[in-house]
């Protein structure tokens, strides 16, 4: 894989990405952002907190040709193009270098203030199930572009750089994958990870205030702003007729997508909007649920995907989210038995596990991170679990989603008899201040309230003073094995890990 500097010149004028262009006639092999990831031949694109002297290093490493802001700071005599939105410029070189995988690609894009992996996974599942393992995943837990473990990769982003995201397309075709699912987070779009880059289905899952803060989104509309820029780049958009701001949403969507091409779907309710494809559950207990899909309309019938289905996964927000991800599959080809063979055996790492001890109740282990989500597993908990207390272990990470921590506060205080206030990745912040701020919107004085941030040692003291008939809540964290702490991933056992651990040690 090469490009020419005149290949280059030539993407970003295309594109409006170009101030100016180098006289340079050489040949690119290969493309980095990071300076530790150069080797000889790398065009290096500037972009972020790229401090001057990572550039020494790189050169050092074999660099030969820039892309940088007109800002950057840095002297040097490589070749130079300069562009006044280096990462788009990034993107559109990328999908180049990498030789346009996605269009080998049937592409499914979900965004969502909550429920993204879920969906991911069970589009995922189905797919695995229609294609015969022929589909590659990009999630917040994961990256997936080929069926041996050597194609799993841990994810750090919720949606990867785009150099990163082309270069697993490109991965995921060499593998012979057909087709991919990815989480698209608004950051994604505002940073411009996934820039010129379009889905054959978007899925807008629901949308409430999160991901706002000073290194995020500085408002909520611009926060909804960047979801709905998923409806610019679809061919054809899944929306869930029952999401706050609905109206705002299909107007949105309506602008870039013929009616022909939106799918509806909500829940079986007579004051839901009018929706082509409905969800109602039928059975549900801790570990699954069964509910029913019914199509409405002439559209819905060309879906065929009428009838009965069991979810390993219990919960009506994971019914509609199934809804979501069967109407998205079928639109890329997948058939009524690969969803009922896929929904049967879907896991998502780290999402309501569940442990039952023998003298301490029940422990779930899930990653709802903000209100909506822990508010919906709370009452989760309290609608499926006789409770005597229910305790929840929590904290909120640094320099990102500050204000979902208000919301953290308020969930505990709607659905929490006793909460540990504790560390999650606090990152250049201090987890005492962050855990104020949780605090102060905990309202209720019925609810018992712990500080201890160290967050193995409130996992411990949650766990072994609980009863019987009480459960535990560990969330956030999931199966994550590290903490963000300073700019630095520090080691951690996950809280899965921990609780297994724990509840051993308390039985032996």
């Amino acid at each position: 894989m090469t490009l020419t500097a005149d290949n280059i010149t030539t993407l970003l004028a295309d594109q409006d990405l170009l101030i100016s262009a180098p006289e340079f006639d050489g040949e690119i092999k290969h493309l980095a952002y990071n300076s530790k990831e150069v080797v000889p031949g790398t065009l290096l694109f500037i972009k972020g907190n790229f401090k001057p002297e990572y550039l020494d290093a790189a050169i050092k490493d074999g660099a030969i040709a820039i892309v940088a802001p007109q800002n950057f700071k840095g002297t040097t005599d490589l070749p130079t193009w300069i562009s006044d939105d280096v990462p788009a410029a990034m993107s559109i070189v990328a999908m180049a270098y990498y030789g346009y995988p996605q269009n080998d690609l049937a592409l499914i894009g979900i965004t969502g203030t909550k429920g993204k992996t879920s969906t991911a996974y069970m589009a995922y599942e189905i797919l695995r199930a229609y294609t015969n393992d022929k589909v590659a995943l990009s999630s917040t837990l994961q990256v997936i572009t080929g069926n041996e473990p050597k194609f799993h990769y841990r994810a750090h982003l919720t949606t990867p750089e785009s150099l990163d995201l082309f270069r697993w397309m490109r991965e995921a075709v060499d593998n012979g994958m057909t087709h991919m699912v990815m989480e698209v987070s608004s950051q994604a779009f505002k940073m411009r990870r996934v820039y010129g880059l379009r889905y054959n289905v978007g899925i807008f899952l629901n949308i409430s205030p999160d991901h706002i803060g000073e290194n995020e989104h500085p408002t909520f509309a611009d926060y909804l702003a960047h979801k709905m820029m998923l409806f610019d780049h679809s061919e054809q958009i899944v929306l869930n007729a029952d999401s706050d701001y609905f109206g705002t949403l299909i107007e949105h969507a309506a602008l870039n997508v013929p009616r022909d091409g939106i799918w509806l779907y909500g829940k079986e309710d007579a004051d839901s909007p009018k929706a082509d494809a409905y969800f109602e559950a039928t059975d549900t207990n801790l570990h699954g649920s069964v509910f029913n899909v019914r199509e409405v309309g002439q559209q819905a019938q060309h879906l065929h995907i009428n009838g009965e289905y069991t979810l390993d996964m219990p919960g009506d927000f994971n019914q509609s989210n199934a809804l979501a991800a069967m109407i998205a599959t079928r639109l890329v080809g997948a058939d009524a038995p690969a969803m009922v063979e896929g929904l049967k055996i879907v896991k998502v790492p780290g999402r309501m596990q569940v442990l039952n001890t023998k003298s301490h109740g029940t422990v779930y282990v899930d990653y709802a991170h903000n209100y909506a989500s822990i508010a919906a597993l709370l009452q989760f908990v309290r609608q499926n679990e006789s409770v005597n207390k229910l305790t929840v272990v929590v904290g909120a990470p640094g320099n990102k989603g500050v204000s979902r921590r208000p919301g953290i506060g308020k969930a505990v205080s709607e659905g929490a008899d006793i909460v540990y206030l504790t560390s999650d990745d606090p990152q250049y912040e201090d987890p005492d201040k962050i855990a104020d701020e949780i605090q102060t919107a905990i309202t209720n004085p019925d609810v018992t309230i712990y500080r201890e941030l160290d967050r193995t040692v409130a996992i411990t003291e949650a766990i072994k003073n609980a009863g019987p008939a009480d459960v535990v809540v560990l969330a956030a964290k999931g199966l994550d094995e590290y903490q963000k702490v300073n700019g630095v991933d520090t080691s951690y056992e996950n809280d899965w890990a921990v609780a297994q651990r724990i509840d051993s040690e308390l039985e032996f």
